[in-house]
């Protein structure tokens, strides 16, 4: 069986661009034509959306073209912000300068710019936040090549050039009906534009005219010179592309709008972060639970097995002193006699319990006093205990007494516990 695949609807386009009196609104449809859907006095009023593009006009834009050398594409911002700043159309920084432009032609090794300056302070009415796409209006209408196309827009006529098919230069006229000094008012935009090597062509004038009478012409040919055509005002065209600058307060608004967004997209990351951080806590503390539940059952059925094992510790613990070699007593005398001299030094007490010794005794001279205590210290068979010992005491009769107390390591010394000093031959 078989069937049609359905294309997906797409959004229509929309074109919001001055008339003579207020804003049309024109929509594209999908073979590429243009329709009107609605004519309002305010911007506001048509309700632009984002994907939208908007016109403004003339009047509350600025243009400007010149020659600058063409060898390095990438200085053409910076050269032409320094074009702007020489006529007073730079804010006071280029970030606070909203400007875009486009080549249109080159010659040798000079390229022929056209530049488009949007006020800083850009009325409310020529743009609205939601819309990121902006356009001057002659770019959104079918400009005739090396011409000048004269429209009507905000009650007042303006003037669009063209070099080839790319637009030059734009400027309201002051004239408020076409006529011979209207004429000479183009007349003096040509001729200040062909002294800068500008314009092609023969520089013909074509009219658009809105509403359904034809304008009066006869006053603009008496006075002959400027040749003109007269047509009805067209429907829109897309722009080749929109401007590469937005409006400041647009910016300012789109970039609040970015920040407002990252903080909620933060904020919505951070709540979802501590929501899994609580169901992770929560789990966690389920699980600790449950294993401590699991090991208070497995304590209380291993409680016998583990109270056998601890006596039996305790008893093994109990006889390990006789078991080591280190603390017998006799091997302990043993090592420590083995360092008495032949002559001259003897040992009056041993004493010694399960973690101390105490070792007294007198020697004939203080040195010889000194030099066994240096010597126990040192000794290897020894090195289990920590050694103290205090200055021998010399005696009446020249001789020395003296006492070392040893430690083993591990254990702390039994405070209060003094070694009596019993002479074996009393």
């Amino acid at each position: 069986m078989g069937g049609k695949i359905k294309r997906p609807r797409q959004t229509r386009r929309a074109l919001f661009r001055p008339a003579s009196a207020g804003w049309e609104k024109w929509e594209q449809d999908e073979a590429g034509a243009w329709g009107e859907t609605g004519q309002a006095v305010d911007l506001s009023e048509l309700r632009p959306e984002a994907g939208a593009l908007v016109a403004v006009p003339v009047r509350r834009a600025f243009s400007i073209a010149f020659w600058v050398p063409a060898e390095d594409p990438s200085l053409f911002g910076d050269l032409i912000f320094t074009q702007l700043e020489l006529r007073g159309l730079a804010g006071r920084s280029r970030e606070l300068t909203s400007f875009s432009w486009q080549e249109v032609a080159r010659e040798g090794h000079e390229a022929l710019l056209h530049a488009v300056v949007l006020p800083s302070n850009l009325a409310p009415r020529y743009w609205h936040g939601d819309v990121t796409e902006y356009a001057v209006s002659p770019s959104c209408l079918p400009l005739v090549p090396d011409a000048v196309t004269v429209w009507e827009e905000e009650g007042g006529w303006v003037a669009g050039v063209t070099r080839g098919d790319r637009l030059l230069h734009f400027q309201p006229l002051a004239e408020k009906t076409p006529s011979s000094r209207m004429a000479l008012e183009i007349w003096l935009m040509q001729s200040s534009l062909d002294a800068g090597r500008m314009l092609n062509g023969s520089g013909r004038v074509i009219l658009y005219y809105q509403g359904a009478a034809v304008p009066d012409l006869s006053d603009w040919r008496s006075a002959g010179g400027v040749e003109v055509t007269v047509e009805k005002f067209p429907p829109p065209v897309g722009p080749s592309a929109p401007l590469g600058c937005l409006p400041l307060p647009v910016r300012d608004l789109q970039l609040a709008k970015e920040t407002g967004a990252r903080r909620q997209k933060i904020a919505l990351l951070a709540a979802t972060v501590y929501f899994a951080l609580v169901l992770a806590l929560a789990a966690n503390t389920l699980w600790l639970w449950w294993r401590a539940e699991s090991l208070r059952a497995t304590i209380a059925g291993e409680a016998g097995e583990v109270d056998a094992v601890r006596a039996a510790m305790q008893r093994w613990g109990a006889i390990e002193p006789a078991l080591d070699p280190v603390g017998y007593p006799l091997e302990v005398l043993y090592q420590a006699a083995r360092l008495l001299p032949k002559d001259g030094v003897r040992l009056t007490l041993f004493q010694m319990n399960v973690d101390r010794v105490v070792l007294a005794g007198e020697a004939s001279t203080l040195q010889a006093a000194q030099r066994f205590q240096e010597d126990v210290r040192k000794n290897p068979d020894l090195t289990a205990y920590d050694w103290t010992m205090e200055n021998p005491r010399p005696l009446p009769t020249g001789s020395a007494r003296f006492q070392i107390d040893g430690v083993r390591h591990g254990a702390a010394a039994v405070e209060g516990e003094e070694a009596t000093d019993e002479s074996a031959d009393g």
